[in-house]
């Protein structure tokens, strides 16, 4: 069968361009509503006075995530590598559970503005100050400002074939917007737009994969098709878990072999990132009302982000793969990538009005992202070190203005990265490599009281250089990429386990008294503070989270999280059977971890 010759070219029509003015609009008035209370204090800028809801933290953390690189990132994985090339972010699940049980209230007992500023809580000595200046500058601009490349690189490549303009145009378009509202009403701004903008976003990945299934004829004449085009492969395609062996390449590149998806499962998870909640996931847990809300919010959004998102967006990849088969980027014809199949299958098939929504929805998750990112890396170096290390004793407003200014600059640098960005999954390589490693040392230093600043030092420094050597290799090559992540994990876990904690145990631990401190206020428990918690005299505020309860539940819920993400893919894809069987596991799961919890206690 040939397939079917579709365009990928749309005009926008007045309805199109009035839906999208109304977004732009909304979204501004929304950030202005907002400037004046964000502007009374770096604390109200950043972490909105402590006193948000758990809806609104956990839905803002996922619109944060649910960026316009997502879907096409997410749909081009389907078609390259078939369903199951998501495990690499699926993966996941069980750190961002542990985080739920084990690190979010804990977050919230700080009483930071940033996860950065912990360093200073956690650590003494001159070490703990030059960890904090570099995690500072490091995170906020060359790390963050990749991040703000590749989510621009999406949006400018979907309003690049929409209005038919250069990515550089496009680029402008995308950010000054973002940039005005985040640079005036600071995280309360942000978290707002991101409820209504996630609320658009998904509502609209919803339909376009609905109405792509209903266009192909069903989801049966979906899958049929696939199995016309791509024969053996097809099976690949649509396998959830992948089989052992290696199928036929698409596009060149293999499908996920169960080598892959077992590096996934066994270490990427805890090994690599902010494996305690970190980085803008902190900051929401730190912006929260009182700690239940930071645990609930952290919930919902591992919920929303592995159970409801993922779907829609490979439902249209898997439409993309019959609608475009070899699919060429249109700015490079000679180029086949198939991260543009989600703008074409959208392209081609939307009508106006529609079309304008979808863009609105694009728009929506670019700049709920995009906000995020210009807060979070903003509030890096002006909270972690400007303030501690430039000007120590100045006035709230001026520090206001200062963060105003660091948004700026953030999102000035990161669209001048985008220019060098070629594709989005490689970004996502290139990030996953670099923090590869540190994952074990950001769990350790919660609950276990000898990790001092060396560990963390060690840990980056490692995780760099290795990432250097692997990913680019030396030489005059020095741009070819080597070694990509995960396989990356093979040589630098054990790599960076030998080299932090042999530092940890010949460098001196951090000061009793901060120690004393730490624990007293954030009160993790277990075994690995005995020694420090024997000498604590006052009584604990908090409880202690190291416990069996705990434990339980945070397995409960791994198992409640997996089974709902397959067994919604397994209804999807027509085996209605296992389906079914795997959600009344996740219900059953959910209902003992309600009424266990239901005996927890909270502190205000």
């Amino acid at each position: 069968m040939q397939p079917v010759v579709y365009s990928i070219t749309a005009t926008l029509k007045t309805i199109d361009w009035t839906i999208i003015i109304l977004y732009f609009a909304f979204s501004l008035a929304i950030g202005l509503y907002y400037t004046r209370r964000a502007r009374k204090s770096t604390r109200e800028f950043f972490t909105s006075g402590q006193g948000v809801s758990w809806w609104l933290l956990g839905t803002s953390m996922v619109a944060t995530t649910f960026a316009a690189d997502t879907p096409l990132a997410v749909s081009g994985l389907v078609m390259k590598q078939g369903i199951a090339g998501n495990w690499f972010w699926w993966c996941g699940i069980p750190m961002g559970i542990i985080g739920v049980f084990f690190f979010s209230r804990l977050w919230r007992r700080t009483a930071l503005i940033t996860d950065t500023e912990l360093i200073s809580l956690r650590y003494s000595g001159k070490a703990a100050n030059a960890l904090r200046g570099f995690k500072a500058v490091y995170f906020a601009i060359p790390y963050n400002c990749i991040v703000i490349g590749w989510v621009n690189l999406a949006m400018a490549n979907i309003v690049s074939m929409t209005l038919h303009i250069d990515k550089f145009k496009a680029v402008l378009i995308c950010f000054f917007i973002t940039m005005a509202y985040s640079a005036l009403s600071g995280l309360w701004g942000v978290l707002v737009t991101d409820f209504f903008q996630f609320i658009l976003a998904i509502g609209m990945a919803i339909f376009l994969a609905v109405y792509a299934v209903g266009h192909i004829g069903g989801m049966d004449a979906l899958l049929s098709k696939l199995t016309t085009l791509y024969g053996d492969k097809a099976a690949g395609m649509t396998n959830i878990i992948p089989s052992n062996n290696a199928l036929a390449p698409l596009y060149n590149e293999p499908l996920l072999p169960m080598s892959l998806f077992l590096i996934y499962i066994l270490l990427s998870w805890w090994t690599t990132g902010n494996t305690d909640g970190g980085s803008y996931f902190a900051q929401r847990m730190l912006s929260a009302k009182n700690e239940k809300h930071a645990f609930l919010g952290f919930l919902w959004f591992n919920v929303a982000n592995y159970c409801l998102r993922p779907w829609p967006w490979i439902v249209v990849g898997l439409v993309a793969a019959v609608m475009f088969p070899g699919i060429a980027d249109p700015a490079n014809p000679a180029k086949v990538n198939p991260e543009v199949g989600y703008i074409a299958v959208m392209l081609s098939l939307l009508p106006p009005g529609l079309l304008g929504l979808m863009l609105a929805s694009f728009l929506a998750a670019y700049m709920s992202t995009i906000a995020t990112q210009l807060n979070w890396g903003a509030s890096y170096l002006v909270n972690d070190f400007y303030r501690p290390f430039v000007k120590k004793e100045a006035t709230e407003k001026h520090y206001v203005l200062i963060s105003t200014a660091a948004t700026i600059l953030i999102a000035l640098i990161g669209a001048v990265v985008t220019f060098f960005l070629n594709d989005i999954f490689t970004a996502w390589l290139i990030i996953s490599s670099l923090n590869a490693g540190v994952g074990l040392v950001y769990l350790a230093r919660w609950y276990w009281w000898r990790v001092n600043a060396w560990s963390e030092i060690s840990a980056i420094a490692t995780a760099i250089v290795m990432a250097i050597v692997l990913l680019f290799g030396v030489g005059p090559h020095v741009l070819h990429m080597q070694i990509r992540f995960p396989v990356t994990l093979l040589f630098t876990v054990p790599v960076s386990l030998i080299v932090w904690i042999s530092v940890t145990m010949l460098t001196q631990p951090t000061d009793e008294s901060r120690l004393l401190e730490f624990y007293s206020r954030v009160h993790p428990g277990g075994r690995g503070w005995r020694a420090i918690a024997a000498m604590v005299t006052k009584p604990m505020t908090h409880v202690s989270l190291a416990t069996w309860r705990n434990i339980i539940c945070a397995v409960l819920s791994i198992i409640a999280v997996l089974c709902t993400l397959i067994g919604v893919g397994k209804l999807i894809l027509q085996n209605t059977g296992i389906g079914l069987v795997l959600l009344t596991v996740a219900v059953a799961c959910g209902i003992v971890v309600y009424a266990r919890m239901g005996a927890e206690k909270w502190t205000d």
